[in-house]
């Protein structure tokens, strides 16, 4: 470690060192990206490293995430990754397993303890939830992501460059319920069908639950009445076969498969509307079932092959006994890519479905990826984004004499650019980072405050009170609409006044809810802005005042001209410094004792070249993990 510290001390000078040594960083995941992020963040020797994950050690991670192993299958990814990197770390390492967004385990103020936040994460509302909160704190965020050989890393400095939000991402792709149910036309929507439905329905922890959100499901994609009583009433016909999976009767199995491919389609065939512009599907027939009995062996087949009708079918029946006898040991079973049993299971299920449907059956290894969402997983590629994630937080923390940063879009972002068909002669690109995106419902139309408030004056205090604390200091008119973003409940409007002679705490408003305040009156010439208002609420047992009090905060901005870049804004002022989270010019802060004004920051707008390549990408946030979502 003497060697580390002395290299680091040429690098990084005296004074740089030390700030390394006292500085306090958060990684939020532990996978693919976070291992390496986490070795090389103990090798920079960051003074202290909180790591949160929820998740546990699947098989399927041993590929690339080096610091789990096979005994550590089912632990805590956070706890694992600290004790492996524990022997030659000279950092202090607090792992946490639990949920990033849980705001009862990690309120506000538990974020405003780091000066910097790593994102090794592989789900988009995590993402977006964790950009919001330094936004909130205005602490530096380093996004990344990969997705086979491609990756990037995204420093983000709130209030003065693009945050997470500023460009637009891909949602999850999803289907309508009739697609599924009534109509597949592609491989895909029968393996929906077999994993999210059938094999939920049948063997989930939470059968109930899905059947009763599938009753209740909104998205049909369909307006035919008759189809949507069939699809209604066959979810309730699946509780009977979940009977028969609970009995164990292995005899009746033949009735599920009669039951599923052959009554369901049968009646399917009667709703003559869905088949005027498709092919008919074509029910199972009891001599094919009769030949699937009489088939030998099915134990060993090769998993890359695709197989006849009567194998699927002798191999469904097969896989269904065994879950069966699971089921009875087990109370209940969720799918799992790398649980054999499930995975064969939902394969099946999906080519005889397919089969009917006239559909390309797959492998059971195609499958796989399909169901499992699997995108490859480069090992190398999640090392590479995480080290230059690790280096650029020098950047960010401007401790780099040689590489100052004088102002925010100093900082570059880096991708893969050759692996994406962007450049032919280099691995990665680098182009600066660019001021916010003015139509970024998140950074920029948006002002941010944090209500702090005592437990006493939730009880004491009505929601009148809070609203003419909010107009007398903020130049809102008398139109105002106030929303609890965390549950989506209006709680008051111009015409909607019920709630506001009740008391704070009578709102059901807890730690960590969001209320978003609307001025619905419309000036010439001006835009109104929207004011997002975090609720902490503390232990605090006396007030030390008797009266709210806000921010006086100007809740208007000039609309940006027309020729105004709409996917990026402009360079920063001259004089902006590097922000970090002690800055003092934000978040506005709603206390008890203080109120902060809050000015209008006009920033002039331009046009990047660099980041017009960026554009032309569309680059979309990737996961770190194997797990990019394409299905519902």
């Amino acid at each position: 470690m003497a060697v580390r510290e002395s290299n680091l001390v040429k690098i990084l000078g005296d004074e740089g060192y030390q700030k390394l040594r006292s500085t306090k960083c958060l990684l939020v995941g532990a996978g693919g990206i976070g291992s390496e992020l986490l070795k090389d963040l103990v090798l920079m020797e960051v003074g202290e490293i909180h790591v949160v994950d929820l998740d546990t050690i699947d098989l399927s991670n041993l590929n690339r995430q080096f610091l789990f192993r096979q005994k550590d299958i089912k632990k805590p990814k956070s706890a694992i990754a600290v004790n492996a990197v524990q022997s030659f770390s000279n950092s202090k390492l607090v792992p946490y397993q639990d949920n990033i967004m849980d705001t009862n385990v990690f309120p506000l103020h538990w974020f405003q303890q780091f000066d910097i936040i790593f994102n090794a994460l592989d789900n988009l509302a995590a993402r977006r939830y964790v950009n919001k909160m330094t936004q909130f704190l205005s602490i530096p965020l380093l996004e990344s992501g990969t997705s086979g050989f491609d990756g990037y890393i995204q420093p983000i400095i709130p209030g003065k460059t693009e945050c997470f939000d500023c460009t637009k991402k891909e949602t999850p792709k999803t289907f309508p319920v009739c697609t599924i149910r009534s109509t597949p036309s592609l491989p895909v929507h029968c393996i929906v069908w077999a994993k999210n439905f059938l094999f939920g329905q049948l063997f989930s922890s939470s059968a109930n639950d899905i059947a009763n959100e599938q009753m209740n499901e909104q998205d049909w994609g369909t307006d035919d009445v008759e189809e949507i009583n069939r699809i209604k009433n066959e979810t309730n016909e699946l509780k009977e076969l979940q009977n028969i999976i609970i009995s164990g009767d292995k005899s009746r199995i033949r009735d599920i498969i009669s039951k599923l491919f052959i009554q369901d389609i049968e009646k399917l065939l009667l709703i003559e509307n869905l088949w005027k512009t498709r092919a008919k599907p074509v029910a199972l027939t009891p001599k094919q079932l009769q030949e699937s009995e009489q088939l030998g062996d099915v134990n060993h087949l090769n998993l890359n092959e695709i197989w006849d009708l009567e194998t699927q079918i002798a191999k469904f029946t097969q896989i269904t006994s065994k879950l069966m006898d699971r089921y009875n040991t087990e109370s209940a079973i969720d799918f799992d890519k790398d649980d054999q049993d499930t995975l064969e299971f939902v394969a099946t299920a999906a080519n005889i479905r397919a089969h009917i449907f006239h559909i390309p059956v797959k492998s059971v290894f195609d499958i796989k990826q399909i169901a499992g969402n699997i995108i490859p997983a480069i090992a190398t590629t999640n090392a590479i984004i995480a080290g230059l994630s690790s280096l650029m937080s020098l950047r960010v923390l401007n401790l780099l004499k040689y590489a100052k940063v004088d102002k925010p879009t100093d900082i570059n972002m880096a991708f893969t650019a050759k692996a994406s068909n962007l450049a032919q002669n280099r691995y990665l690109s680098n182009p600066k980072l660019v001021s916010p995106n003015k139509k970024c419902a998140v950074c920029s139309k948006v002002i941010r405050g944090v209500f702090k408030v005592t437990k006493n004056q939730m009880e004491k205090h009505s929601f009148m009170d809070f609203i003419n604390a909010l107009t007398s200091t903020s130049k809102l008119s008398d139109d105002i609409s106030i929303l609890d973003a965390t549950t989506q409940r209006l709680l008051y409007d111009y015409d909607f006044e019920d709630l506001a002679e009740k008391k704070l705490v009578d709102l059901s408003l807890k730690n960590g809810s969001v209320l978003l305040i609307t001025d619905e009156e419309e000036e010439a010439g001006l835009t109104k802005q929207i004011m997002e208002y975090y609720i902490e609420i503390s232990d605090e047992s006396e007030d030390k005042i008797e009266q709210l009090s806000l921010p006086q905060i100007i809740p208007q901005f000039s609309i940006p001209s027309e020729t105004a870049d709409e996917n990026g804004g402009g360079d920063m002022l001259q004089n902006d410094s590097l922000m970090t989270s002690n800055d003092q010019t934000t978040p506005i802060v709603v206390s008890e004792s203080d109120a902060v004004e809050n000015g209008n920051n006009k920033r002039p707008l331009t046009e990047e070249l660099e980041y017009q390549s960026i554009k032309s990408r569309k680059l979309n946030p990737i996961e770190d993990d194997d797990e990019l979502v394409i299905l519902d």
